[in-house]
């Protein structure tokens, strides 16, 4: 998601604010509980059909709800479903009772024609859902999607009021995971119809099915509350009553408003990280993201050039980068795929050593001129100028600024110019390929490889740089087609796809991200997740 910018989504995009523990909320501590939080970026939309970067799916994934839903330790639970279930059908089926008696919060029965119709809507292109390629796994999906298809050919039907039944195209290892990602929750047809474009724009024009509902976003605003939502199944074990929600993208406002009372927890710098270390109320999180350049591949531009790739990646020191400009715990990136996130299935070896390719993220200013030469005399230039998008918060434009000073001193006649965008103006230059080079987080939008891998796959929505290769894409569609059923030999597909990803410098990878914050010690029960949207609230309690 695009720290999305998953997403995981996202994809991720921007990161949200990720807070600490797990516990079960107690009916008793269930009045005027509050807990205030930060975001470190805008809102765009609690769609769940259309929403791309983390903060909206934080959002989503608190005031809505799935047929799973992932607690502590990244185990998958019943949400709206009333269990976990296997497959049949050699792992391409799945049939799923809801809950009796589910409501919206309007008070609308939700039924299981909500989740046939939210499907149904997310991939039917008039939708132009971004994520709609997450959903290519569910029978008919992608055919849909290119406009091949009717949205009712979906394989997924309602067989009665409670009954879900879905039909993948093969059998998918993490699709417990996506039950509990956004883009696979329910929507109440009555309310997409009845709000029509404004649908999911401000809190107002939705409804809710999570353990709250949002109030006070107007589409624009930077603050609003996350509030109880009294017609939700499980409203027993849900004892905050309010979650004020601010965003502050600057550290040093957000640490103020924390010392200050204002805030439960606050997002650190890596300065801030050095100094609050040892404050009792610190927590660290490390998290299946990673920060990279997207490098656009599009005829004309000088980093379609492979030696160009190479000689800018050659450039940047990952170690001072992290230890220096970031100095919060991020470590530097060994590749696109995220240390400590897949292991050999036979030798329990971790995925970035399997698919090691050092050249790639070493730092080597000779080496770097030598390609540098190189891409000058293949591209008949004497000088090269780049673009480089970033958002606009506080630690994203330290990132860009160093990438851009390594590149200016070290590159004979190359010069970066930095755009920095607000939130929406970020992804929309990405999504338009409107840069050179743009600084990227993305948090796995579930645990598995693919929710990487994918992201470089030819047409692929978040594949900013427009980077193609055949043999590449044969791997990954290997890894979700042929081989899904053999656990190493999709391994194996994967990590050969990394060493081709890493061989062409189709991204260059930068760090891999952790989370630093101070959050109130009287707070207990929230659940850190390394991938999808990083937090919950359900399970949030304050102790007196």
């Amino acid at each position: 998601m695009k720290n999305k910018w998953k997403k995981l989504g996202t994809a991720t995009l921007l990161l949200s604010i990720t807070l600490a523990g797990c516990g079960t909320a107690k009916s008793s501590e269930s009045k005027e509980q509050s807990f205030s939080v930060m975001e470190q970026s805008d809102l765009l939309s609690i769609d769940s059909s259309k929403s791309i970067d983390l903060t909206s799916f934080n959002m989503i994934n608190n005031s809505q709800e799935g047929l799973y839903r992932v607690a502590k330790g990244n185990k998958v639970v019943a949400g709206l479903a009333e269990k976990v279930v296997k497959p049949t059908n050699n792992g391409k089926t799945y049939t799923f009772k809801l809950r009796k008696g589910l409501k919206w919060s309007n008070g609308d029965a939700l039924t299981a024609k909500d989740f046939v119709y939210s499907w149904r809507r997310t991939v039917n292109p008039d939708t132009k859902a971004g994520y709609a390629y997450i959903m290519d796994n569910v029978k008919n999906a992608t055919a849909i999607n290119a406009g091949k298809m009717k949205p009712s050919k979906l394989g997924i039907k309602a067989l009665d009021k409670r009954t879900v039944q879905v039909t993948l195209t093969q059998a998918t290892p993490y699709f417990k995971y996506l039950m509990a990602f956004g883009t696979f929750f329910p929507q109440d047809q009555k309310a997409v119809e009845k709000y029509g474009s404004k649908y999911g724009t401000a809190s107002k024009y939705m409804v809710y099915s999570g353990p709250f509902k949002m109030e006070g976003w107007s589409g624009t605003n930077m603050s609003w509350k996350l509030v109880k939502n009294d017609k939700y199944w499980d409203k027993k074990n849900v004892a905050l009553s309010k979650i004020p929600v601010k965003v502050v993208k600057d550290p040093n406002t957000a640490l103020n408003l924390y010392q200050g009372g204002k805030l439960d927890d606050a997002l650190l710098s890596g300065e801030q990280a050095t100094q609050e270390k040892n404050n009792k109320a610190f927590v660290k999180y490390s998290e299946g993201q990673t920060a990279y350049l997207a490098m656009n591949f599009k005829k004309g531009k000088s980093t379609a050039n492979v030696n160009a790739r190479k000689a800018i990646s050659l450039v940047i020191n990952r170690k001072t980068l992290t230890s220096k400009v970031l100095a919060d715990g991020s470590t530097p990136a060994t590749g696109f795929m995220p240390a400590n996130f897949v292991k050999n299935p036979k030798t329990g070896t971790d995925f970035t050593k399997d698919a090691s390719n050092s050249e790639a993220v070493e730092y080597n200013v000779a080496k770097a001129k030598a390609y540098w030469k190189t891409a000058l005399k293949e591209t008949g230039k004497t000088k090269m100028n780049f673009t480089l998008v970033v958002s606009d918060d506080d630690f994203q434009k330290k990132v860009a600024e160093s990438v851009q000073s390594a590149v200016e001193q070290n590159l004979p006649g190359a010069t970066v110019t930095l755009r920095s965008l607000p939130t929406k103006g970020a992804q929309s230059a990405e999504l338009s390929g409107n840069f050179d080079m743009a600084v990227v987080r993305w948090i796995g939008d579930y645990t598995d490889p693919l929710t990487f891998a994918q992201l470089e796959t030819t047409g692929n929505t978040y594949n900013y740089g427009s980077f193609s290769n055949k043999t590449y894409d044969s791997l990954v569609a290997a890894t979700n087609g042929k081989d899904s059923n053999n656990e190493q030999k999709r391994y194996e597909d994967f990590v050969k796809a990394e060493k081709l990803l890493m061989d062409q410098e189709a991204v260059v990878p930068l760090y891999q991200a952790v989370q630093t914050q101070l959050v109130n010690q009287k707070v207990k029960g929230v659940v850190f997740h390394p991938t999808g949207a990083p937090y919950d609230y359900k399970w949030v309690h304050v102790e007196k």
